[in-house]
């Protein structure tokens, strides 16, 4: 079977998030110690001195630059870097589904799982109890090249949390589905329902 992940992938997103939070704290320190400087500064000087407007007005400046600069990166790229190594954590330690199913499409629209960005895989598998095809999707890992899935193709494949973290083709264009048009679809719903009236 082909895995998605390796324990380079979970590594290079630790790496990544710790980078990140240190660049966060080396910032964070920066500030504070110029906030400090500043503060010392304001205090050696004598009452009443014209130079005190500098360091209130240099401690305004760095304060704006350090909340407009700061917390965007935080709240955008960490928490996105964090996100998606909690995800690699449950993939390494969660329990595994194992499934069979026919392939049909992607579903590449704005779609999240557990707050991180995925392709939705969907599958068709066929219900007994039901008689009818029922619709099984799962996620793939966008940073991730999409798998060679083609319509019809029969597909085994291992989901942690419902992400595809293994897969193998097992056959080819298997099984062909039927394709329709909706607006044909809509064309004799609408016929049916003027022959019903007419009688």
């Amino acid at each position: 079977m082909t895995s998605i992940y390796t324990d380079a992938d979970f590594l290079s997103a630790y790496k990544q998030k710790q980078r990140i939070f240190g660049v966060f704290m080396a910032v964070t320190i920066a500030y504070l110690a110029f906030c400090i400087t500043m503060l010392i500064y304001h205090i050696t000087l004598p009452y009443a001195d014209p130079r005190d407007s500098l360091p209130k007005t240099l401690t305004y400046i760095a304060s704006a630059l350090y909340v407009l600069t700061i917390f965007p990166f935080m709240a955008i790229k960490y928490s996105r870097v964090k996100r998606y190594f909690k995800v690699l954590t449950f993939i390494n330690e969660g329990m595994k589904t194992e499934e069979r199913n026919y392939f049909y499409t992607f579903r590449e629209k704005s779609l999240q799982k557990d707050n991180v960005d995925v392709v939705g895989c969907v599958f068709e598998t066929w219900s007994k109890k039901k008689q009818e095809w029922m619709e099984r999707e799962a996620y793939f890992d966008p940073e991730k090249p999409l798998p060679p899935f083609e319509s019809g193709d029969l597909v085994r494949y291992i989901t942690q949390s419902n992400f595809i973290i293994q897969y193998e083709i097992l056959e080819k264009h298997a099984y062909e589905f039927s394709e329709y048009d909706e607006d044909e679809e809509e064309i004799d719903a609408e016929t049916t329902t003027q022959g019903e009236q007419e009688q």
